[in-house]
């Protein structure tokens, strides 16, 4: 058989050609192999555009999450006008609606939660008693009291007062101690002078008293004025208290109640429950020129989590939250953050994820994926919901409402993420929800085991809140010790502003008796026993 030679396909015809020899012809071989190379500019062409779609959705997200940060609302509060859409609104009222199973819920004794009542406040409050009240006398001139009818003297029938509240500017006072000198008259004796001692104060060879470092260290760490701030205040009243003066008293304060700090660290340990948050603080670094990233760590725990207490790291490195925890059992409610891992892999240690973490992801996928995410924000909603209806129940009633209500949203949460995760882009505001949330799946599940395991991290984020704050107006720390110092005032700080303990009342109190207690009964200075003590005197 004799080979036949491939055919000759035209591929073009320019109509200006004149003639069919002017025709280009292209062999049927070369035609398939540029083809082929067309085919595959196309297929990595169309994977570029799909990167860079990628890329600006993803960029896209981060600058609305941005513009939100600055602009937009605050508050993580699903708005019902969020769910007008697809019917999510009329499905989640249809859920809301329908009457309970009596059946289903017979093994809860009691369901009624505590109503709340507006106080309603008719007129002028009256202002507190034991302020100070200051007398102005108001009278008539002398012809006013003369009748104009009769021109008989008007009689004094009663009088009225009223009371309006004023300010005078903080003012200091010198506390002046005069020490009588006695001496044998006998010019014989070698008796030597008899004379009183000087009051000792909380820090020795020191001219302030416990008071003014009690305002000094509430100005700064509970109302955020830095020293350079309370400097030119006492400058105004001619007393010239310099930054470094005021931060060596803050140093030694804190080394002075450092026993206190350390004994509200072994309570917040001894119990098994926890909340563990951080926020980074930028300190001084001498010789560089700039700053570096420090950490302090807010741990909440003790009896009702009433204690708040901070801990001073250099970084955010796993060694600081397992040198911290290294004897402690029990659940630690805490965030995903990888650092924690060398802590949860210990048996003694259980992980209790924060659904509020969790639910801030899919606030962020709102804007690129409305719909996928509304819904599952509607439905960690109703765990919220579950939470505050059975805040104040009998113990016990909690747990079961978690059992039979919260167990069963979760699970349905559970399959809408699993569908969700086939069809999202992993780096989407959307897929980084999902794998945020079904990476910590069991840890976000612990706490329908326990009815005292909170269903957030708030408690702890509540205490770096007003880190943050303070960082606007004191900047940095000036050094390692100086985070130390400020994690242990701080600590007592937010302890009385928690159990509205006057903070001032207190540290004056502490810096200036806990010389005298030992430290058996040094229990008795912490926040909680204090105020029972001071509520017991009065």
């Amino acid at each position: 058989m004799c080979s036949r030679e491939p055919p000759k396909i035209a591929i073009w015809y320019n109509k200006s050609m004149k003639s069919k020899t002017d025709i280009h012809t292209i062999p049927y071989a070369e035609l398939i192999e540029q083809n082929k190379h067309l085919s595959e500019q196309i297929e990595a062409l169309t994977e570029l555009v799909k990167q860079r779609d990628v890329t600006i959705t993803r960029q896209q997200a981060q600058l609305t999450e941005l513009l939100k940060r600055l602009y937009g609302r605050k508050s993580e509060r699903l708005v019902p006008g969020q769910m007008l859409f697809d019917g999510l609104l009329l499905h989640a009222e249809a859920e809301g609606s329908a009457k309970p199973d009596e059946s289903k819920d017979a093994d809860i004794a009691e369901e009624k939660v505590r109503e709340y009542t507006r106080t309603k406040h008719r007129g002028r409050v009256n202002l507190p008693e034991h302020l100070k009240r200051v007398e102005h006398n108001l009278d008539v001139e002398a012809e006013q009291k003369i009748c104009n009818c009769c021109g008989k003297e008007l009689k004094l029938i009663g009088k009225d007062i009223t009371e309006k509240l004023d300010y005078q500017r903080a003012s200091l006072f010198v506390n002046q101690y005069i020490r009588s000198k006695y001496a044998c008259g006998n010019s014989e004796c070698d008796c030597g002078i008899t004379q009183a001692e000087v009051p000792a104060g909380p820090i020795s060879r020191c001219e302030g008293e416990s008071g003014l470092i009690a305002h000094i260290i509430t100005e700064k760490f509970e109302h955020h004025n830095p020293l350079y701030r309370q400097e030119v205040r006492f400058n105004r009243q001619d007393v010239f208290l310099s930054r470094k003066t005021m931060s060596e008293w803050l140093a030694k304060s804190a080394l002075l109640i450092k026993p206190l700090y350390e004994l509200m660290r072994k309570k917040i340990l001894s119990y098994d429950i926890v909340l563990n948050d951080d926020t980074p603080v930028a300190q001084q670094e001498p010789g560089l020129g700039k700053t570096r990233t420090a950490r302090l760590w807010c741990t909440v725990g003790g009896e009702n989590l009433q204690y708040r207490l901070y801990n001073y790291t250099r970084n955010r490195s796993r060694e600081g939250p397992e040198e911290f925890f290294k004897d402690y059992k029990g659940y630690i409610v805490a965030d995903g953050y990888s650092g924690y891992n060398g802590l949860f892999s210990r048996e003694e240690i259980v992980h209790a994820a924060c659904w509020a973490h969790a639910r801030r992801y899919f606030i962020q996928a709102q804007q690129s994926s409305p719909r996928e995410a509304t819904e599952i924000l509607t439905l960690i909603a109703k765990l919220y919901k579950i939470e505050k209806d059975y805040k104040q129940c009998e113990i016990g009633q909690r747990l079961q409402a978690r059992q039979k209500k919260s167990k069963p949203s979760l699970e349905k949460i559970y399959t809408i993420l699993v569908d969700l995760k086939a069809r999202a882009l992993p780096q989407s505001p959307l897929g980084k929800a999902i794998n945020y949330s079904l990476g910590l799946w069991k840890p976000l599940n612990v706490y329908i085991e326990d009815e005292r395991i909170p269903i957030d991290n708030n408690l702890a984020e509540q205490g770096i809140r007003p880190i943050a704050l303070g960082r606007k107006n004191w900047l940095f720390v000036g050094n390692e010790h100086g985070g130390h110092t400020a994690a242990i005032l701080m600590s007592f700080c937010a302890t009385c502003r928690h159990l509205k303990i006057d903070t001032w009342a207190y540290l004056e109190y502490v810096l200036q008796n806990i010389n005298d207690y030992k430290l058996s009964q040094l229990n008795e200075l912490l926040p909680d026993n204090w105020k029972r003590m001071c509520s017991g005197n009065s």
